[in-house]
């Protein structure tokens, strides 16, 4: 007894020493750079110089989305971190509390479902700094956080005394993996539903209690999903019955489908190519538990039909634990049917059938834990899952700390940037990745950036004030030639732009507005900061602006 409580110490403290080192890449840069952080912390911002400051200015552009969508999570927490600390600070935050997190709300589910087998939880660390981490959708992340945390609550209490405590919890938990991530709550919802269902159907065909207990247990249950569901599901069937019907639905062919999940598409984040070569290696170590699983239940079989004297120092145990494999087992099918069959993207919410394949391969995580299989094939597993993690994060280093001088530079420009302006961001970099990087000029001053993707989609938590969004212009309006007019909405006064923030180099002889661009700033506004990759240019004439509260 006292080897295997040294055994659980030292093992949760390999646990422990993993989980740091895998996140320290993700921390020692000053920004994170990833594809949407940038305009998470710029939106996160706004929303303090709305709700904390009561910015003039920044009323007359936006406003809180008054909806109450998700996406809302990691925007509340940047922007309250914020108040106390610059934004790179409160990114690192945030992700300390993503990358170590996960691993250890993924790590208490898997010793609720199978305590004699966690050691599997090793297997979440590539899962961890997956494609929606570097493409910075954090409350996508936060979502699948609050996703174990309520799967692991639920387990615990089900069959449990709900007095009101116990309630309340679980309707903030689903309450929040709502306001985290629409897709990961409808999932989370399937999930529960269906492991009540498992159980009351287990306990039907077992007769492990009389037909009214069971009822009665089941009923209660279901009340108590209700009352945590009723309200976002309300949400979510509002979110989509309100957008327009016209947006376009995109489907993704079966073949590439079931490619993405071959070579654990989730996971590529930068280079398909290049990190295929190790995430393949993913499924193929999920061979080896899952085929020794379905020997040893043959194994079994065989026994109890052709019994004989036992093994001495047999290792070989059943395979179907009970009805948390049958549960995992059910869930696993119903999202493969709804991996194949909804659309990938519906307006500009994509990456749906790739969100569904992450909780796929985590439930198959799961019901591979189940497997009652001798150790050394699991360790070989975990093994080869920390061999892949840490080729990816090897492969990922020189990025970051390439893309993390894009980010440093677009900040430090900042500094050369009066409070309360106005800055049209131009970018001409052939860059997929980095579009977005012009937003961290705006994530620590009170700085108006007139274009502003969250804003636009309805998605998030801040969007244009339509009833009073100015419009703007750059150059002299008496030279037509030197003078491009934002014309927004027509009859509404127009504001002087104060910067313009080009990241890359632009070609003046591109197009007509590339042309006109180069002629404003060489007449009108003086270049105050250059770097390598971008440049800001002041308008001569500009002042800082604090227009009436309305």
């Amino acid at each position: 007894m006292e080897n295997s409580k040294r055994w659980q110490r030292a093992e949760l403290l390999i646990f422990t020493a993993f989980t740091i080192l895998n996140l320290l890449p993700f921390v020692a840069t000053r920004f994170f750079p990833s594809m949407d952080g940038a305009s998470h912390l710029s939106n996160s911002n706004i929303i303090n110089q709305l709700m904390f400051h009561h910015n003039n200015l920044f009323s007359q552009f936006f406003m809180i989305n008054r909806e109450p969508v998700p996406n809302w999570t990691s925007h509340l927490v940047i922007s309250l971190l914020t108040l106390v600390m610059p934004a790179f600070l409160a990114e690192k935050l945030l992700i300390l509390v993503i990358l170590g997190g996960i691993p250890f709300a993924f790590r208490n589910l898997m010793q609720t479902i199978s305590p004699k087998n966690h050691l599997y939880s090793f297997l979440i660390f590539p899962f961890t700094h997956s494609m929606f981490f570097f493409f910075g959708f954090f409350n996508f992340c936060m979502a699948i956080l609050f996703l174990l945390i309520t799967l692991n609550y639920w387990l615990r209490n089900e069959n449990d005394y709900w007095n009101r405590r116990k309630v309340i919890i679980f309707i903030l938990l689903v309450l929040a993996t709502y306001f985290s991530h629409i897709v990961i709550f409808g999932l989370e919802m399937i999930l529960v539903v269906l492991q009540v269902i498992t159980n009351s159907a287990a306990s039907l065909l077992c007769r492990k209690e009389d037909f009214r207990t069971i009822v009665t247990s089941l009923l209660k249950r279901v009340l108590v999903i209700t009352l945590a569901g009723i309200v976002p599901l309300l949400l979510f069937v509002y979110f989509f019955y309100s957008r327009p019907g016209t947006r376009e639905i995109t489907f993704i062919a079966r073949k590439v489908l079931v490619d993405y999940l071959a070579t654990v598409r989730p996971l590529i984040s930068l280079n398909p190519i290049i990190e295929a070569k190790y995430t393949v290696i993913l499924n193929y170590l999920l061979i080896i538990p899952v085929a020794a699983g379905i020997a040893a239940f043959f194994y079994r079989v065989f026994r109890k039909f052709f019994p004989g004297p036992a093994t001495a120092g047999n290792t070989v145990e059943r395979l179907l634990p009970g009805t948390r494999f049958w549960w995992l087992l059910i869930s696993i099918l119903c999202l493969l049917f709804l991996y194949f069959r909804l659309p990938d993207a519906y307006g500009t919410a994509s990456y749906t059938n790739l969100r569904i394949a992450f909780v796929i391969f985590l439930v198959l995580f799961l019901l591979v834990s189940t497997f009652r299989i001798p150790w050394w094939i699991g360790l070989m597993a975990i093994a080869a899952s920390i061999y892949v993690n840490t080729a990816l994060i090897r492969y990922y280093t020189p990025s970051i700390l390439d893309l993390s001088k894009l980010a440093v530079s677009c900040n430090k420009a900042s500094e050369f940037v009066a409070p309360n302006s106005l800055v049209l961001p131009i970018y001409c970099m052939d860059n997929w990745f980095t579009g977005h990087f012009v937003d961290y000029l705006a994530v620590d001053k009170p700085i108006v950036m007139v274009y502003n993707y969250e804003c636009e989609s309805g998605y998030f938590p801040v969007k244009w004030n339509e009833k009073s969004r100015p419009n703007y212009y750059f150059g002299n309006p008496a030279k037509p030639d030197n003078y491009i007019n934002f014309e927004l909405t027509k009859g509404r006064p127009s504001l002087r732009l104060d910067y313009v923030f080009v990241v890359g180099q632009f070609d003046p002889q591109k197009d007509w507005f590339f042309a006109k661009l180069n002629r404003i700033l060489t007449d009108d506004f003086t270049r105050v900061y250059a770097t390598e990759t971008c440049s800001l240019y002041r308008n001569r004439a500009a002042t800082p602006k604090i227009l009436p509260a309305r």
